[in-house]
């Protein structure tokens, strides 16, 4: 599993590690939208925080989740979850569910801003319709997030990787931790 702060690069690991490893991986931002739209009667409101919307969708990828380690089926799922949700859907399974977080807890706000904009016309680039003001408000949250995240990381043994100064030397760190963790699949 990998979960993080929003515009960390989550999307862009998992298609490298789709093309290095095989691994097919399973976004939730798709899901999320199709139950938001879909599925009135599912409490989701994804204009929520990030801890919010992952607890809100918990249920959901669990059960996925569950499915997948019971049958054997190896994706990466990416998007929207908890350390904590991991750490207690691997207790109840009896397994070690590889997890990785990622944030970008010390950067400068305004050069996290700056990067989003420069990445411009991306897949899933929601980001391109936001004022400045919505997009300080959502990178602010982020940093907020990320601090969350390593704590919680802290607290259940969870790897976690901050993206704050050196996106490259991060992602690689990233991809080499995944690679470390399926190499004998």
């Amino acid at each position: 599993m990998l979960g993080g702060a929003s515009r960390t690069g989550k999307s862009l690991i998992s298609r490298e590690l789709l093309s290095r490893l095989a691994l097919p991986y399973l976004s939730i931002d798709p899901i999320k939208m199709a139950l938001s739209k879909a599925v009135p009667s599912y409490e989701l409101n994804t204009d929520e925080s990030s801890i919010v919307v992952s607890e809100q969708l918990w249920p959901f990828i669990s059960a996925l989740a569950r499915n997948m380690v019971e049958t054997g089926v190896h994706y990466l799922i990416e998007g929207e979850i908890l350390p904590w949700q991991v750490a207690q859907l691997s207790e109840q399974l009896e397994v070690r569910i590889p997890a990785c977080f990622v944030g970008y807890e010390n950067t400068v706000i305004e050069q996290k801003m700056a990067d989003i904009k420069s990445c411009s016309g991306m897949p899933n680039d929601w980001t391109a319709e936001l004022t400045d003001a919505q997009l300080f408000d959502l990178v602010s949250e982020g940093v907020e997030f990320s601090r969350y995240l390593r704590s919680q990381c802290a607290q259940y043994g969870l790897y976690y990787q901050d993206f704050s100064t050196d996106f490259t030397a991060a992602k690689s760190a990233v991809i080499h931790y995944f690679e470390s963790t399926f190499k004998d699949h």
